[in-house]
């Protein structure tokens, strides 16, 4: 009797250490929220440890949807990238461009090996090679200037040209309302048709507590995700304008994962201040007081601002000037002064379907409040194209899309393995620890 006693008062024991209330009936944030694959639409994946350890979880969970999804990109996505720029290169040919005369590997060794050593994990979890699904990792906006450097053509303003649909075109849409302590942002992510399918919804536990859940590809770091424990979030924007550099440069996956990690806003900031990435993008930052946007490039950091408690982000660059080499070519501005606002119409022209997106995001949430802007307020909006870009046999766009609401205390994380108005949001909280 007095062993079974004890036996009893020992879990209770460990029970109350595991759970350790950080308020009055809140457990802490990691046991606040169990993913449920047989429920959701994405592939979802819970793990811990080590970053390793976290990747290789990741990789033997996935392991039968990152095998076909890794021979899309190769095939399907590289192969037909190089025969649309009028090579007869192959996979493997990039394969051997991209180690040998990039730096990008290098790089993120030098600055988030952590991140290098996770990717390592999904490979080995897998059963996959590492070196492929390193690049499998960096099939962003990277994949286009290794291709440029390869080809001596920038696929993305060769494709804005030619209007011929022969490389995807940025869709990213940002659209954000702040105020009395509460934002509310509504995001879709938009990349390739090789990636439907594979959308995966992966909650990591760290080593020192921090949960991260994130939104991507099967196989892949982050395409969008929120610090749960902290009580922020951040969203990316192609800027196929700006100036990149796959030679220093560090790709944009990782500073996902570091924007993510950072701890707030302010640290991922200080962050975007000194980091040099392989890419131009935009990063916009929010917390409960609202959402900062950084345009980034190989040599500059801009921040645009509007004229409200709003933000809107859609994929041509608003505020950095430190233009590419063949949008300075294409419309004349080597050694000249640039100033984007006088920049010629074609800039725009070439990036209509940004600026369109752009003014639809403006006039809808200009004047209003995060009370008004609730999911369904954001999925109505984003429902109507040229935010909405679904797949069909025309475009190649597959979506996720995100509703993320911070208060004080609660973040909200709303997600959808689909596009705006097809998929059903599935919701997620947490009660955040800010810090003092």
């Amino acid at each position: 009797m007095k062993k079974t006693m004890l036996t009893a008062a020992l879990a209770v024991s460990v029970f109350c250490a595991t759970v350790e209330m950080t308020e009055a009936g809140v457990p802490p944030v990691e046991f606040q929220v169990s993913l449920n694959n047989a429920e959701s639409e994405f592939f979802t994946v819970e793990v811990k440890g080590t970053a390793y350890e976290r990747g290789f979880q990741h990789g033997a969970a996935l392991r039968k949807v990152i095998r076909p999804t890794l021979n899309r990109f190769k095939y399907d996505m590289i192969e037909h990238f190089l025969t649309s720029l009028g090579t007869d290169k192959t996979y493997q040919d990039y394969k051997t461009y991209f180690y040998s005369q990039t730096g990008l590997f290098q790089t993120a060794m030098r600055h988030a090996p952590e991140l290098v050593a996770e990717i390592r994990g999904i490979a080995d979890g897998a059963s996959l090679a590492f070196e492929d699904v390193f690049i499998y990792n960096l099939n962003f906006d990277e994949t286009f200037w290794v291709l440029e450097a390869m080809t001596g053509i920038d696929p993305m303003l060769a494709m804005e040209k030619s209007q011929q649909g022969l490389a995807p075109s940025g869709h990213c849409s940002h659209g954000s309302v702040w105020g009395e302590g509460k934002v509310s942002i509504g995001y879709t992510l938009d990349w390739t048709r090789h990636f439907e399918g594979s959308q995966a919804l992966i909650k990591h536990v760290k080593e020192d507590g921090t949960v991260l859940l994130m939104t991507t590809y099967a196989g892949t770091l982050i395409g969008h995700g929120i610090n749960a424990t902290q009580g922020y979030t951040f969203t990316p924007h192609s800027k196929f304008q700006l100036a990149h550099d796959v030679q220093h440069g560090l790709a944009q996956i990782f500073i996902y994962r570091k924007l993510l990690e950072a701890g707030s806003v302010d640290q991922a900031v200080q962050y975007l201040q000194q980091v040099k990435p392989a890419a131009g993008l935009a990063y916009a930052l929010s917390d409960k007081n609202g959402t900062r946007t950084f345009e980034v490039s190989a040599n500059q950091v801009a921040e645009f601002k509007t004229d409200g408690n709003w933000m809107a982000v859609a994929n041509v660059a608003r505020a950095n000037n430190d233009l590419s080499a063949s949008y300075q070519a294409e419309f004349n501005l080597q050694g000249k002064s640039i100033e984007i606002d006088k920049l010629p119409q074609g800039y725009w022209a070439f990036n209509q379907d940004s600026v369109q997106r752009f003014a639809l995001l403006e006039a809808n949430i200009a004047k209003q409040t995060p009370a008004q802007m609730g999911p369904q307020q954001w999925q109505a909006l984003f429902s109507q194209k040229p935010l909405n870009k679904p797949v069909d046999s025309d475009m190649a766009t597959s979506n996720l899309w995100h509703v993320v609401e911070i208060d004080e205390h609660y973040i909200d994380y709303h997600v959808s393995a689909g596009n705006p108005g097809n998929l059903p949001l599935e919701p997620y909280r947490f009660m955040y620890n800010p810090k003092p």
